[in-house]
């Protein structure tokens, strides 16, 4: 290990072993780069933050494979606080649901085979632009080492430190990381054992619940955003909510998960001169449902291809890397601008506007016209015109 860090100096460095680091630094690699990739803990894929609900995988010529992928899924029901589902399926529905401690290891090993170096329990402390090249602080096992490196990809999660170590914004606001709280069970009575479950309305404030097939156990947690009291209070009576008709009585846990999802939108600047920023840390996560492992992946693979690139060409100025930025938001920007907007309007509704939603969602679900929706909810809950005014 400590070869990697011993007065090295690489092209790429990626800080953040996660889905989007992987992906990022399996590009560069494949595009020629000498890279890097740095993870804090001391295991890729621990602790484990999420549902680990992933989409299908082909885009990303990935194969699922028995070793990671727990489910299939083939949609969800989405259920008022009445108790009324709402079924979704396909499309962008499907996917799995998988064991993110062997994924994320999958697509580092991935990334290792075709070139990439990995430094695990090494955590970046400082992060210095000399004018060429960027001195990376790195601590590892009480010993302080530096690399140097042409270009960095910042994909530390939705702390992120190392992007505000070199000048860009990527603080979160409090008021908009949804606080999560998981157990994965044993003994779940499952509505269907290929359909995700979502629950909203009081039990979850400013956020939702969820019950996610896993093989032989389930995802079973929440998001919140709430000052009254902790995620894991939220979830203890989520468990024992008469929503779910004692599904869960004979439940035990075998793991408990928390985290945090940043869903105020991404953060204003994702490029400078010689550093990108991928995934969390830039925010680049759904406002609405908080799924980030999809969007991650895909900016994680547009970083490692423009920092490849940008090696062979010779320039890593902040010009050449907002390819980067531009291709990112060109795909996603005005997505999760819209869900944004979307999001901080249903964060208003009351339990009967959220039943009335629900309502006006029925025989909609091949196509989801918003605005059809929004025009539907009205006629039923009159007080929601003020939240859909500017939609209808």
């Amino acid at each position: 290990m400590k070869m990697l860090l011993k007065d090295s100096v690489y092209d790429v460095v990626v800080v953040g072993a996660g889905p989007g680091g992987s992906m990022a630094s399996y590009y560069a690699s494949k595009n020629g780069a000498k890279t890097l990739l740095i993870e804090k803990s001391q295991e890729i894929g621990e602790p484990v933050r999420c549902a680990e609900a992933v989409p299908k995988l082909d885009e990303f010529n990935i194969s699922p494979s028995k070793e990671f992928v727990k489910s299939y899924i083939k949609g969800g029901y989405l259920i008022a606080p009445n108790g009324k589902r709402i079924e979704v399926k396909g499309g962008k529905t499907e996917g799995y649901v998988v064991e993110r401690k062997i994924f994320d290891k999958y697509l580092a090993m991935r990334s290792a085979k075709v070139g990439t170096k990995i430094a695990v329990k090494s955590r970046v402390v400082g992060l210095h632009h000399d004018g060429n090249l960027f001195n990376v602080k790195v601590s590892h096992l009480g010993e302080e080492y530096t690399v140097k490196a042409k270009v960095v990809i910042v994909a530390d999660g939705v702390e992120s430190s190392v992007a505000e170590m070199a000048g860009l914004k990527s603080k979160k606001n409090p008021k908009e990381v949804c606080s999560c709280a998981e157990y994965e069970m044993t003994n779940v009575k499952l509505l269907d054992n290929s359909m995700m479950e979502f629950y909203f309305g009081d039990i979850c404030p400013k956020g939702y619940a969820w019950i996610f097939p896993k093989g032989d156990t389930a995802n079973v947690g929440l998001g919140v955003i709430s000052n009254n009291k902790k995620a894991i209070d939220y979830l203890n009576e989520f468990i024992e909510h008469p929503i779910l008709e004692g599904r869960l009585k004979n439940a035990t846990p075998v793991e408990f998960k928390c985290g945090g999802a940043p869903v105020g939108g991404p953060i204003k600047k994702t490029v400078d001169d010689g550093i990108m920023v991928v995934g969390d840390a830039a925010g680049q996560i759904s406002p609405i449902s908080g799924g980030g492992i999809y969007l991650a992946m895909s900016c994680g693979s547009i970083a490692g291809e423009v920092a490849g690139r940008s090696i062979k060409y010779g320039d890593y100025s902040k010009e050449v890397l907002m390819e980067y930025e531009n291709r990112w938001k060109e795909k996603y920007y005005n997505i999760l601008m819209n869900e944004l907007k979307y999001r901080r309007i249903l964060q208003k509704f009351n339990e009967k506007e959220l039943n009335a939603l629900a309502d006006a969602m029925d025989n909609m679900l091949d196509e989801i016209d918003v605005k059809k929706i929004a025009y539907r909810a009205v006629k039923r809950a009159p007080s929601l015109l003020k939240y859909f005014k500017d939609i209808i």
